[in-house]
């Protein structure tokens, strides 16, 4: 009995360790903060809260957590935005081409003629030309209410509005709208 209680133990404590080591955490990167509170808007008008933890494409399962980075000009030049400093995505759901134009709007108000840039390996992260749908960086990789990690292709939402930097508990931890408690810390959020 004592050994059944013993191993039940260990197995608890190996799954509390790893399940805290999944807590995302907001983290800084030049004054800048991730992940960011969203609101998708379905192609059928449903809204959805969700906290935006990077972008990156279908293929890779890896994305820029702080930035999104477009080609801007016609194609001509990169841009790379902070996502805190964005304040909606428009116009994603009727590009047809890889070249298409959508619109970021800053949250200052300014607006940014847009077309989605693409992974390629020796670039360093989301700043190639797409050549290959797959990867193309219009992905949202998002955590849900659930904490659950979902990925949504920009293409097939009506808007994205950035609400603003997610609440944290005292640990650091990121915490979704609803959750009156944290489930890390057990304190009360504000």
């Amino acid at each position: 009995m004592k050994l059944w209680i013993a191993t039940l133990s260990a197995m608890c404590a190996a799954a509390c360790m790893q399940a805290e080591s999944n807590n995302l955490k907001v983290v800084e990167e030049k004054g800048h903060l991730s992940p960011v509170a969203i609101q998708v808007t379905s192609l059928s008008g449903q809204t959805r809260n969700l906290m935006l933890i990077g972008i990156g494409s279908t293929i890779r399962d890896e994305y820029l957590t702080h930035q999104l980075t477009v080609r801007t000009d016609g194609g001509a030049s990169s841009r790379t935005l902070w996502l805190d400093a964005i304040g909606a995505i428009r116009g994603t759901s009727s590009l047809r081409r890889l070249g298409d134009e959508f619109t970021i709007v800053l949250k200052d108000g300014r607006e940014v003629s847009a077309m989605f840039a693409a992974w390629h390996d020796g670039i360093g992260g989301c700043s190639g030309e797409p050549t290959n749908e797959g990867f193309t960086c219009n992905v949202l990789f998002v955590r849900n209410e659930d904490d659950g990690v979902e990925k949504i292709e920009l293409r097939k939402v009506k808007a994205v509005d950035f609400i603003g930097p997610v609440r944290k508990d005292k640990a650091g931890n990121a915490m979704y709208e609803p959750w009156r408690y944290s489930p890390f810390t057990g304190e009360k959020l504000p």
